[in-house]
């Protein structure tokens, strides 16, 4: 690892955005070639049950999200700091930690999956289909897990061009193994789930060669160091705090599946179709978030007030530009878009009905993404697990009162309003972490 720069620039910025932009839209668009290809099968049965399946193992994936983001967190403090040898015991923490979780999640994944599945208010057809889907792919847990915390590690180190190639590489195979266990040997959602399950796997192996390859010789690497107490407990009280926070938000986003399946078949299909461009969204703004995540982490290890300032103001003027674009290619291409994910007219019909929403996305919603980016740089979680608690309850209360009043209208009025209200309540606990950098100093 090369000595750690100190200057905080448009360039440096887009080093770490673009490549991430462009590896965070591979990750949705594992669901978007997914749903593509059921798509073109032209039965919104298998559409919806993709939707539920993949709603179904997202959740208990990304519930464990807190292993990158705490990594990126206390990996981009250490660089601050200039402690590299801690920066690789960090990176081994987690990999222990995301190992014991997939493993965990593979055990107590089968009963999860019948509960959620009694409580669906989805057709029968379509429950057989996702509990189908469900079942292959969640063996893939330990390895997606562990890949998490290497992603988190890489980004930290400002090394995203490798994350990039690793998310490109996974949905490649992805691509490539959907069409020929689809389309070729017929295998419906179960080929989903296989290609999916493969692609996964081999992406960690991927992951672990490019990760090995940042990592000068550690000279004075010493194994007690990672079993450190002060460490594990560090590392247990940040990411329950994250853990916490990305349960309020999946269920947020679970409850939206729910709702839009009481509405029927065809409106849960598309609003799976649309749900993948919010995602896509997300990811590319996120960028920015990964940006800021890293260089006010950096800032923060040095209790450098100013450069974190700095760190936050650029990254939320490009991450505004780039959420302006996205509206507008969506506002003139929307309709492009959803017709090529699926052959059912009607499934088209509908879901054109809320293109609205889609398009106001970026622009309502990128501040909630960068001020998420600061508070993981800072590692002042207990703040986000408030502002997320806080949303939540209003997203629930709106969701009721909007969706019984305007249907599946409302109930897209009410996450537009979520991420509104997250980024509200984030920035009024910013001032938190500007006077715990005038104390460390």
């Amino acid at each position: 690892m090369n000595k750690v720069p100190t200057n905080i620039t448009n360039r440096r910025i887009a080093q770490i955005a673009i490549p991430m932009m462009l590896s965070n839209i591979t990750v949705p668009l594992l669901g978007f070639v997914d749903t593509a290809v059921i798509g073109q099968l032209g039965q919104a049965e298998l559409i919806a049950a993709l939707g539920l399946g993949s709603i179904l193992i997202s959740t208990l994936y990304w519930l464990c999200g807190f292993l990158r983001t705490g990594t990126t967190g206390l990996a981009a403090q250490a660089k601050g700091a200039e402690d590299l040898t801690e920066v690789f015991h960090i990176l081994l923490r987690g990999l222990g930690l995301g190992f014991l979780l997939g493993c965990f999640i593979l055990m107590i994944s089968f009963p999860v999956f019948r509960a959620f599945f009694i409580i669906s208010p989805s057709e029968e057809v379509v429950e057989i289909a996702a509990l189908s889907y469900v079942q292959i792919r969640i063996w893939s847990a330990p390895f997606a897990i562990a890949n998490i915390t290497i992603i988190g590690w890489l980004i930290a180190m400002e090394k995203t061009v490798r994350v990039f190639f690793i998310q490109l590489f996974i949905n490649a195979l992805n691509l490539i193994l959907n069409f020929f266990f689809v389309l070729f040997l017929d295998f419906g959602v179960d080929g989903v789930a296989y290609a999916t399950l493969i692609s996964e796997i081999s992406g960690l192996c991927l992951s672990f060669i490019l990760c090995w390859r940042v990592l000068n010789v550690q000279k004075n690497f010493v194994i007690q160091k990672i079993f450190k107490w002060d460490k594990w407990v560090k590392l247990f009280s940040l990411n329950l705090n994250i853990f916490l926070r990305s349960l309020l938000l999946e269920m947020a986003f679970l409850s939206f599946f729910f709702w839009g399946a009481s509405f029927g078949t065809v409106v849960l299909a598309a609003n799976q179709i649309l749900i993948q461009f919010l995602h896509i969204f997300a990811y590319a703004l996120d960028g920015f978030a990964f940006s800021a995540e890293v260089l006010v982490g950096i800032s923060y290890g040095r209790k450098n007030l100013r450069a974190l300032r700095k760190s936050f103001i650029l990254c939320t003027k490009w991450a505004g530009l780039s959420a302006l674009f996205l509206s507008v290619v969506f506002f003139f291409s929307g309709s492009f878009f959803v017709q090529f994910m699926t052959t059912s007219k009607e499934v088209v019909t509908t879901a054109e009905d809320y293109l609205l929403w889609i398009t106001l996305a970026p622009v309502l919603s990128f501040l909630a993404y960068i001020l998420d980016g600061v508070f993981f740089g800072c590692t002042h979680t207990s703040e986000m697990r408030k502002a997320m608690l806080i949303s939540t309850l209003f997203y629930f209360f709106a969701a009721v009162i909007l969706s019984e009043a305007y249907q599946n209208h409302g109930l897209w009025f009410a996450l537009t309003l979520f991420s509104v209200i997250r980024a509200l309540t984030l920035f009024y606990y910013y001032p938190n972490i500007e006077r715990s950098v005038s104390f460390m100093r």
